[in-house]
């Protein structure tokens, strides 16, 4: 940051209020004082504060923000007039118009916002935050192959929506479960032997090509090889978790056994979507 300005964060819900969120009276050793909330806070000290979730706190709420959003930037109670430092920056962040769940926003606060989209990161920027989440969040080394995590991701990719809205959250979950597995299973990956659902059955081939294309392969049609090193690990890896635990992994870190609020959109055409995408 060039003018090294402090940095807030505040997630908005329906049960803030002016007091406890921009500034109000507070009961301090029997008396009543006026407090900052961090958002008259930051407009002091010129700081840049990211308001997230707008879409989900009360009209009420976000309309206690025009007055800081206007040109003269300030708010107020009683004798108290807060106005904001020439620094002072306010970013709001919500999800996309159509996702279930939204509030509609005032239309006098709305006017007052310059808008930005932000689409989903490509595919390998996903693959880097799986791995830093992953790295934060499991408390055993992660074991899980590239490969499998390419999988999960594409799957992800492949599935979401705007009614059905996977994150990386979902595939970084589905990766923890996986080391997790890994880790139950006290087995050598290397030493495994793999599954027949690999190498048996009809369907074979299809299977695999499948997986060569999810794991990154982009001219899936002339794999002349598809015992690939890449195609092995994933594999094997696979073999050692097992396969109907590796599809179970994937429908638990998905929501498939969650009620989601959808709205208007059936429920059961998103489940039945992310089942029979899996191996």
């Amino acid at each position: 940051m060039e003018r090294k300005v402090p940095a807030y964060y505040v997630q908005l819900s329906p049960e803030q209020t002016k007091t406890s969120l921009i500034l109000g009276l507070r009961l301090e050793q029997g008396s009543l004082v006026v407090k900052n909330g961090i958002v008259a806070e930051c407009m002091e000290r010129g700081g840049v504060i990211v308001v997230d979730e707008a879409t989900h706190a009360m009209q009420e709420v976000l309309l206690m923000f025009n007055s800081i959003l206007d040109r003269t930037s300030v708010t107020a109670i009683g004798d108290k007039i807060v106005f904001a430092h020439e620094n002072f920056r306010i970013l709001f962040c919500a999800n996309d118009s159509q996702y279930s769940g939204n509030i509609k926003l005032p239309q006098s606060f709305a006017q007052r916002l310059v808008c930005f989209y932000f689409d989903y990161p490509e595919s390998e920027d996903e693959l880097k935050i799986v791995d830093k989440i992953v790295a934060e969040e499991c408390k055993i080394p992660d074991e899980v192959p590239v490969e499998v995590k390419r999988y999960v991701i594409d799957i992800m990719r492949e599935m979401r929506s705007k009614t059905y809205p996977l994150s990386v959250r979902n595939a970084a979950i589905a990766v923890v479960m996986c080391n997790l597995a890994l880790a139950r299973t006290q087995r050598n990956v290397d030493t495994v032997t793999v599954d027949d659902y690999f190498i048996t059955g009809n369907n074979v081939e299809s299977i695999r090509r499948s997986i060569a294309e999810r794991i990154g392969f982009k001219d899936v049609e002339n794999i002349s090889d598809l015992s690939s090193p890449e195609l092995n690990r994933f594999v094997k890896f696979i073999s050692v978790i097992g396969v109907k635990r590796f599809k179970e992994i994937i429908l638990e870190s998905f929501m498939y056994y969650l009620d989601v609020d959808l709205g208007f959109y059936d429920l059961q055409l998103a489940k039945d979507k992310i089942q029979a995408a899996i191996l």
